[in-house]
């Protein structure tokens, strides 16, 4: 047995877990969501198929770990850089000015969140629930406690107010897919963001 095979064999849970994730991230940029099944991933990464549901159970637990992850990754760049501002224009502008600034770097990153946006289609609404629900109580969050820090009571309920960044953003995030110098996202950023600045101000 090589050393190789040997650091692989000894790996911890939580270490094969993160293996096999980095594995499905890969099988998605490559082959989309419905290439994504767990044989498919047990492949990328040389283990054996039942590893896969050793560690996951059902693909679609191994699909809600892949947005989770992704979630814990890109949110809290997103709200540290709204953090930053302290009026409220200015903190949503920065926070979505940095999502799309990883869309476009990192394109393939998010190509698993469009795939499973559009599984709603294919009549697989609680997966799309489900991410929708990991993206809207981070942002949620993140507006609790920019508002608490600030004073700022805003004139709508704060899952509303979840529910217009995201909306704002997934628009935007596609948008910044197609747009090849950046310009017209840009421009139209800024006119969302007033008018969804003005809108949660009291």
């Amino acid at each position: 047995m090589t050393q190789d095979q040997q650091t692989r064999a000894y790996r911890s849970r939580g270490e094969r877990r993160d293996e096999l994730l980095d594995a499905a991230a890969l099988v998605v940029r490559e082959h989309g969501l419905p290439g994504l099944t767990t044989r498919a991933v047990a492949e990328r990464a040389g283990v054996a198929h039942g590893v896969v549901h050793y560690v996951f159970g059902a693909r679609r637990n191994l699909v809600v770990a892949l947005l989770e992850r992704q979630a814990r990754d890109v949110l809290p760049r997103v709200l540290a850089a709204a953090d930053q501002h302290d009026e409220l224009v200015d903190a949503l502008d920065a926070g979505v000015a940095a999502y799309l600034d990883l869309v476009r770097r990192e394109p393939e990153r998010f190509r698993l969140l469009e795939a499973v946006s559009g599984t709603a289609l294919d009549g697989d609404d609680e997966l799309a629930a489900a991410e929708r629900t990991l993206w809207r109580d981070g942002v949620a969050a993140g507006i609790t406690r920019w508002s608490a820090r600030h004073g700022v009571d805003l004139a709508e309920p704060v899952p509303v107010a979840a529910d217009a960044v995201l909306a704002l953003v997934d628009g935007l995030g596609r948008a910044a897919w197609s747009d090849p110098d950046d310009s017209p996202t840009d421009r139209a950023r800024a006119v969302l963001v007033r008018g969804l600045a003005h809108a949660l101000t009291r």
